[in-house]
């Protein structure tokens, strides 16, 4: 569901977003196969790189395996509690930690058709879509699936589109690595 906010909360939402993307971007927080949301990033970016690889891998007479992956409704399956535990291990803290937990935490949603208005139901999950917020959130919730994955695979990420390889001279090997990649982000999900 697409929220709806006060022109108040999205200016507070704005001010937060400038400095928390500062402070990611300054401690070199978010890593760099993440070209989503983020300045002076594109997804040109991220095809170059995987361009790159496949020159490189056809030079050396390998084969690369490659896999596209959309991770659905992400935006909406962000566990809270776990997105608060990841800004701490970020070292966000203070009133700006304060401010998200309370932007987070007791969101309801109620739905408007045909002039009727339903119950509003307490949003458990997720993080609010069309918030100015939201994007930079996700991308600190999506930051350790990198860390997930088997060594010898490579990722290039655009918010919750993926893409995971590995270059090997053997295709079963290559395969093995690949799936043990999709069963690793499948986990993380």
């Amino acid at each position: 569901p697409i929220s709806l906010t006060s022109c108040l909360c999205k200016t507070m939402e704005r001010i937060i977003n400038l400095r928390l993307q500062w402070y990611l971007e300054s401690e070199n927080i978010l890593v760099s196969q993440q070209a989503g949301f983020r300045q002076c990033y594109s997804t040109e970016d991220q095809a170059t790189y995987l361009s790159q690889e496949i020159e490189d891998a056809f030079q050396d007479k390998k084969l690369v395996l490659a896999t596209w992956i959309d991770l659905r409704k992400a935006f909406d399956k962000v566990w809270k509690e776990g997105l608060l535990k990841k800004l701490r291990n970020s070292r966000i803290k203070g009133r700006m930690y304060r401010w998200i937990k309370a932007y987070l935490h007791n969101r309801k949603a109620r739905v408007h058709l045909d002039g009727l208005k339903s119950k509003k139901v307490l949003l458990r999950h997720g993080v609010p879509q069309g918030g100015v917020l939201s994007p930079t959130l996700f991308l600190i919730f999506i930051n350790d699936l990198v860390a997930e994955l088997p060594q010898g695979v490579k990722v290039a990420m655009y918010a919750d589109d993926l893409v995971i390889w590995c270059t090997n001279e053997y295709a079963t090997v290559a395969t093995k690595l690949i799936q043990r990649a999709v069963d690793a982000v499948t986990s993380w999900a």
